[in-house]
């Protein structure tokens, strides 16, 4: 079974859009800082790939909604690695509003891996190694 990374998030006044509800596009926002503590807690931080030469841009993103969440609101981000290829990867979050079984929000984004000089690359094979137990596949 693979491991998913959880992350707690609350909604911002900021988050919002003139209806109360966090606006659609921040959902990706979130996402992202989600991948960020995956990364961290895999013991590979997004600085330390740079670091490493490495960059990964967006490739594509899907969001599928079947709810909202409002101001103050604590959300709780589920996160695993569902598709690991050659040059990219796929993360995908389930955002949950705290304590409901249901998600508000359903994205995978996905990542290609591309040197400095924006020409693609291979996944590091320490990378690899070390978001293999959050792989899904």
């Amino acid at each position: 079974m693979p491991r998913t990374h959880s992350f707690s998030y609350r909604v911002s006044y900021g988050d919002t859009d003139r209806m109360d509800r966090v606006y659609y596009a921040n959902y990706l926002e979130i996402c992202e800082r989600a991948r960020g503590e995956l990364l961290r807690e895999a013991g590979f931080p997004y600085r330390g790939i740079e670091t490493g030469g490495w960059f990964f841009p967006v490739r594509s993103c899907q969001a599928r909604y079947f709810g909202y969440a409002v101001y103050d609101d604590l959300l709780l981000c589920r996160t695993r690695i569902t598709r690991l290829r050659h040059a990219t990867l796929a993360f995908t979050t389930d955002i949950f509003r705290d304590g409901s079984p249901k998600p508000l929000v359903s994205a995978t984004v996905e990542l290609a891996c591309v040197r400095m000089d924006g020409r693609p690359d291979v996944i590091p094979p320490e990378l690899r190694t070390a978001i293999a137990p959050y792989v899904e596949e």
